[in-house]
């Protein structure tokens, strides 16, 4: 099973928080627990701000985002001309801007910029999800750190207090 949403939105600096807010709604709802979330709304404030601040031609960007496998994938799009993949560096210690992949790399998995001279680039990056006990997502997903049905408690039954049959 596989869940995907994706936002096209404007290269504005407002767009930033709205896709953070929505992306996090959608998991907050699965039962990804806050500590999770939060991780994945710093990475995403970064990766939008990123593409705000860089990215050539184009009045919108794209955000990718699916929940696959136990992980949350997601990709930042701009679709104007793409950009060298560089490696994650040091903006040294007294730049002002610069440490937004180092904080995206810091939070989450599988950080990768890939840029194509037409085709844009996309920020890519991962978080593996940690699941509140009887969360929706984690039994939807099959999660084995989700307890089973059988081992959560039901309502009494009249007279006891076992699950009822």
């Amino acid at each position: 099973m596989e869940i995907k949403i994706t936002f096209c939105l404007p290269r504005d600096a407002a767009s930033a928080p709205v896709s953070r807010q929505l992306l996090d709604a959608c998991l907050d709802v699965l039962g990804v627990s806050p500590e999770t979330r939060t991780d994945i709304a710093l990475a995403m404030g970064e990766a939008c701000a990123n593409v705000i601040q860089h990215a050539c031609a184009g009045d919108e960007y794209e955000v990718r985002a699916g929940v696959v496998d136990g992980r949350c994938v997601i990709e930042v799009v701009n679709a104007g001309p793409g950009m060298k993949a560089a490696p994650v560096g040091d903006p040294g210690p007294g730049a002002e801007h610069g440490r937004g992949l180092q904080i995206i790399d810091a939070v989450a998995e599988n950080l990768r910029l890939t840029g194509r001279s037409q085709a844009g680039t996309t920020l890519h990056f991962e978080k593996v999800l940690r699941w509140l006990p009887d969360a929706a997502g984690g039994l939807l997903f099959g999660d084995l750190t989700a307890p089973p049905a059988a081992s959560r408690p039901g309502p009494a039954s009249p007279g006891g207090t076992g699950p009822r049959s």
